[in-house]
């Protein structure tokens, strides 16, 4: 009996406390955050469903209660544990700042949600906070270019559940004010159903995964939280480097075969835009429409396997000059007036003049203006940009070839004069010169009609051919090609596809998995007078190894401390760990002896001989091998946030 009236008591003080309509506009956005789960399980960047039940079991399938395991602590958590939470801070508060209070923090958690979901879909994984604050800036600045990959139909959903929230919380406030009974007990019915509905989803057996946590924690995670290894905070850069080394297999730096071959020489960089080797491969093509590589393919390395260390062209490039990983260089680099040491500043101390040619992005979170100044370069020549026709790079990215040749154009006529004056005072230089004309999704050129995106990109490689034609000639006719070495390389490969649907809009190519059209691209070093034909090196290589090997041609060996890379002549290198990151579009991931391995942003591990993945390569998700890779991914990750930490510091001498 007394149970009973207890029972009572608890029940008209539900009542009479109004709670129900205090917690419409929660159970709205409830709803929302297992809707939008359910829509990256059905309709991400690739398909989680299908990955799951692949690393779960042979063959591949999951029964409708192990899908509905999938939203277990969603359902605990956001229709009991929140309410219940909220009860217990707030119950001393009056009705109408409790709904006030629910209904802020409901447009919060959906606006936050979202904003991973956008990012999402966008990338492939979630992100930071200090990210997506860089994306947000973007998108007020720059909107067709930030929201490029987000569909009409998936922008239209979004902006439904925010209605759907605010149409609760109106009708909220007006049953608090008419004080509509039914509402209040038909919403903590709503809550009472789905709370026990969602213990039936621990009956099957499924391990935990990140699917399993709540999508709260999915995206709070990677906004919140870093893997850290704590006895690395107290390493000094050396022994990271060397923790590094270790884990990677790098073989130690010294002498090779080539070393000082080429010293005193010129050094020339022409860095391609969004280029992925399936478009342009100078190792393996026929270069039957391109004549000016073909001219110097015969005196060249050619890279079979040469990939971008970050599929983002501020990373890569500052991969490229300083030998070393990095994800967000000019975003770290912001205020730090700093000297990033690498193959700039080494050859302004042995003499050499530097020089940029090539568009700068320069927006407040990313600044590669001040990422090009702490590298070095004595000279950063851009093209004349109008910023009332391109604000925020958004012309130069989607906007007509024809317009950015022309600004290509400019810097290429820039760096052409600046050759000349170079060569006429007898004054060892190194130029990098980066077109824009590539950049993905490819363009279509005037009087090219392409039938799909490889063909397209093709076109523009041809094009640039003949920019590379007129340098050659430039340098010939100073008397210097016979004593400058020719990088030729891109950025990193294609992102985006572009598809025509009564707008232009980038679709996001990867699909939770580490992509050879991304990652792989061309990469040439013509080395005239030292190769008497081409040598093919087919082991894999990447952007992190330029600085080192053109260091080592020139026989430079003073400051180079903090190279990751090596030059690719060193004994041992083949049998490299080489990291694959490309998580901000869906994946990251290595090559070891012999296999590509490719993890998603929910811990699903691929195990390939080639870097192309499917079905059939999934490793279990439990299995000791894929555990390993995930340790070794995440320990990479957390060393090299600290390495760079330091570097960006000034704390590495």
């Amino acid at each position: 009996m007394k149970m009973r009236v207890n029972l009572q008591s608890v029940v008209d003080r539900l009542k009479q406390n109004k709670l129900g309509i205090i917690l419409l506009p929660w159970l709205a956005a409830a709803v929302g955050v297992v809707l939008a789960k359910r829509s990256l399980l059905l309709n991400g960047t690739h398909s989680p469903y299908t990955e799951i039940a692949l690393s779960l079991r042979t063959p591949p399938g999951l029964y409708f209660w192990e899908k509905v395991s999938l939203f277990r602590l969603d359902l605990l958590c956001y229709f009991l544990l929140v309410p219940l939470v909220f009860c217990l801070l707030t119950s001393w508060l009056s009705l109408r700042l409790r709904v006030f209070i629910v209904i802020l923090s409901s447009f919060l958690v959906e606006a936050f949600i979202y904003s991973e979901v956008i990012t999402f879909y966008a990338t492939g994984a979630f992100t930071s906070l200090t990210m997506m604050w860089m994306d947000v800036t973007w998108a007020i600045k720059s909107h067709s270019a930030a929201f490029i990959s987000l569909s009409a139909v998936t922008a239209f959903k979004i902006a439904a559940m925010f209605a759907f929230v605010g149409l609760f919380a109106v009708i909220a406030l007006v049953a608090l004010h008419m004080n509509f009974r039914w509402l209040n007990h038909a919403s903590l019915a709503v809550f009472g159903l789905v709370s026990s509905a969602a213990a039936m989803a621990w009956i099957p057996s499924v391990p935990a995964m990140p699917w399993t946590q709540t999508l709260l924690q999915m995206t709070a995670y990677p906004s919140v939280f870093e893997y850290s290894l704590s006895t690395l905070h107290s390493d000094s850069v050396p022994n990271l480097l060397k923790v590094y080394r270790e884990t990677s297999h790098a073989p130690a730096r010294g002498p090779s075969a080539f070393t000082g071959k080429a010293t005193n020489y010129n050094i020339l960089l022409i860095v391609m835009e969004a280029m992925t080797a399936q478009v342009f491969d100078p190792a393996r093509d026929s270069l039957a429409d391109m004549p000016n590589v073909r001219r110097i393919r015969g005196q060249s390395f050619l890279m079979g396997r040469h990939y971008t260390s970050y599929p983002f062209t501020s990373a890569a490039t500052f991969s490229i000059f300083t030998s070393l990983y990095n994800k967000s260089a000019s975003g770290n680099l912001i205020g730090n007036r700093i000297e990033v040491p690498g193959l700039i500043h080494n050859l302004h101390d042995a003499g050499y003049e530097t020089g940029f040619f090539g568009y700068v992005y320069r927006i407040p979170a990313i600044r590669d203006d001040q990422m090009l100044a702490s590298l070095g370069f004595d000279k950063i020549v851009e093209p004349n940009i109008d910023p009332r026709l391109d604000w925020e790079g958004n012309s130069t990215f989607y906007g007509p070839a024809e317009y950015v040749e022309g600004h290509d154009r400019q810097v290429l006529f820039s760096l052409r004069e600046q050759i000349h004056n170079w060569t006429a005072r007898r004054q060892r230089f190194v130029a990098a010169f980066f077109p824009e004309i590539g950049h993905d999704p490819y363009r279509e050129l005037s009087g090219h009609t392409s039938k799909s995106e490889l063909e397209r990109g093709h076109v523009l490689a041809v094009h640039q051919d003949a920019w590379l034609g007129e340098l050659l000639d430039e340098l010939q006719r100073d008397g210097a090609l016979d004593n400058t070495v020719i990088v030729l390389t891109a950025d990193h490969g294609l992102r985006f596809l572009t598809v025509q649907d009564g707008y232009r809009v980038g679709v996001l190519l990867s699909h939770g998995k580490v992509e050879d059209v991304t990652m792989r691209v061309p990469m040439l070093i013509y080395v005239p007078g030292v190769l008497k034909h081409s040598i093919l090196i087919d082991f894999p290589t990447s952007h992190i190894d330029i600085a080192p090997t053109l260091l080592d041609l020139l026989g430079i060996s003073a400051g180079r401390e903090l190279e990751q890379g090596s030059s690719i002549f060193s004994p041992g290198i083949e049998k490299r760990r080489l990291f694959l990151p490309m998580d901000m579009f869906g994946a990251s991931g290595f090559y070891y002896d012999g296999s590509y391995y490719s993890c998603s942003p929910e811990g699903i591990v691929y195990k390939s001989s080639t870097l192309d993945f499917g079905n059939q390569d999934v490793l279990r998700y439990d299995s000791k091998e894929a555990e390993n890779v995930r340790r070794l991914l995440a320990e990479q990750d957390a060393l090299q946030k600290v390495l760079l930490g330091r570097v960006f510091k000034g704390e590495y001498r």
